[in-house]
């Protein structure tokens, strides 16, 4: 084998590696061997003598005998230490021309030079095996490198593919997104000029008993002036007719005015919960007074049914709100009991109770109806969730009850449920959203 190639073979080697003449003469030692025996690469003819601290002539020995032996022979040497208080040991055992280590702890190689073909094919076949050893090592080594370009190079397609990919669905959902926001805005727009319907039947029905009442009265009073007028013509109206007509047409006039003002009541309360309705602006509410107005206006939910509702709430407790939201609030929540909550309950009940705690008000809402499965509490107040998918439930009244609560009102809402009948709602709000 050339020099040069066996260099460039035992230099490649992690273990350290020498190559000796038979006169002890280092002709190469690789990288690993110089860091280990502090041997210095730039040296021409560096003897292993100068690196050890035993007797030369021993070392002679040892060579000579290592060089003629086929079989394993023990020696001992002993390296100098870069460290002059210490020494390194090394019990070597020789086959042929090739002496290792005898410990397993330590990793060096020594070749001794030789001529003879027969010595040097036997010196070298454990080198050999170690080239092998080391080829295959390669070998694996650069395929799995190949293996991992590859991964690259296809991982960097992949991901190029995926974020196209992902860019695209982005795209595709953040335009879903608008629409379902918009669509959103609209049923809500569309649920509030519904229950504003609502409400426009609820007052109409409300006016229709007093202006009735007034127009009766006024029938009647018509016809007693139309009975005393032809008495007076005829001159038969005696002082008594006269005082009789007096009384009559004072009663009428009185029940008139009273049923007149209860209309005008009516009036004034649907116009202020209209223009809530269609204008949510902010402004004080006395809380009481408003939804007990709000729930005249939602008298045509009960109009048909056994169902009934309680209002209880102390008197003076004024917030600065949206009023439109509250009342859209309110009128989903008895329109999601009557719808839902009662089905298969004759007689419902309604409760709505409103107290005053330290930062905000808090408004319970109760029914008695069959309440909610516990498998669905968590999911109630999500888009689109709804038990009634077939019998054209839209599954975002609580939803959008949930989000002018949190977004608008700037409250919350929680149910608390504790047992499998009816349900209950806690809302807080705060006193006034602006400084909340």
């Amino acid at each position: 084998m050339p020099i040069d190639s066996f260099k460039t073979i035992i230099n490649s080697l992690t273990d350290p590696s020498i190559l000796l003449s038979s006169d002890g003469t280092i002709v190469f030692s690789n990288s690993a061997a110089n860091r280990k025996f502090y041997i210095r690469p730039s040296d021409d003819k560096t003897r292993l003598d100068s690196l050890i601290s035993d007797d030369k002539n021993k070392l002679t020995q040892l060579i000579q005998m290592w060089s003629a032996s086929k079989s394993p022979l023990p020696g001992r040497i002993t390296f100098k230490s870069k460290d002059s208080d210490k020494t390194s040991v090394i019990e070597c055992l020789c086959k042929g021309n090739l002496v290792r280590p005898r410990s397993k702890h330590e990793s060096a190689l020594i070749m001794i030079q030789c001529t003879d073909k027969q010595k040097s094919s036997l010196s070298f076949t454990a080198l050999n095996d170690k080239i092998e050893q080391l080829s295959k090592q390669v070998r694996v080594r650069r395929l799995v490198q190949e293996e991992i370009s590859e991964l690259n190079k296809n991982l960097e397609k992949t991901v190029e593919e995926r974020t196209k990919e992902l860019k695209k669905a982005n795209k595709v959902l953040n335009r879903s997104l608008k629409e379902l926001e918009k669509a959103q805005t609209q049923i809500v727009r569309t649920e509030r000029l519904a229950s504003l319907g609502g409400m426009v039947a609820g007052v109409a029905h409300e006016i229709n008993t007093p202006v009735g009442v007034c127009v009766t009265a006024a029938s009647f009073q018509e016809e007693q002036v139309k009975h005393f007028r032809e008495r007076y013509n005829n001159n038969t109206l005696t002082r008594s007719d006269f005082e009789s007509f007096l009384n009559i047409t004072s009663e009428s006039s009185g029940i008139i005015l009273t049923n007149l003002d209860r209309a005008a009541e009516l009036v004034k309360s649907f116009k202020n919960l209209a223009v809530d309705q269609t204008n949510d602006g902010c402004r004080d509410i006395e809380v009481k007074s408003y939804i007990e107005e709000l729930l005249i206006s939602l008298k045509p939910y009960f109009r048909d049914n056994a169902h009934r509702h309680e209002f209880n709430c102390p008197d003076n407790i004024k917030i600065h709100s949206f009023p439109g939201s509250i009342a859209q609030v309110i009128s989903n929540l008895i329109s999601n009991s009557i719808l839902h909550g009662f089905e298969g309950v004759e007689n419902g009940l309604i409760k709505i109770d409103v107290i005053k705690i330290s930062k905000c008000i808090k408004i319970i809402y109760s029914d008695n109806g069959k309440g909610i499965l516990p498998k669905n509490r968590k999911k109630i107040f999500d888009p689109f969730f709804t038990t009634k998918r077939n019998q054209g439930g839209t599954g975002l009244g609580l939803n959008i009850v949930y989000n002018i609560i949190s977004n608008k009102l700037l409250g919350n809402i929680k149910l608390n449920n504790e047992s499998n009948t009816g349900v209950h709602f806690d809302i807080e709000l705060p006193f006034s959203v602006i400084s909340s």
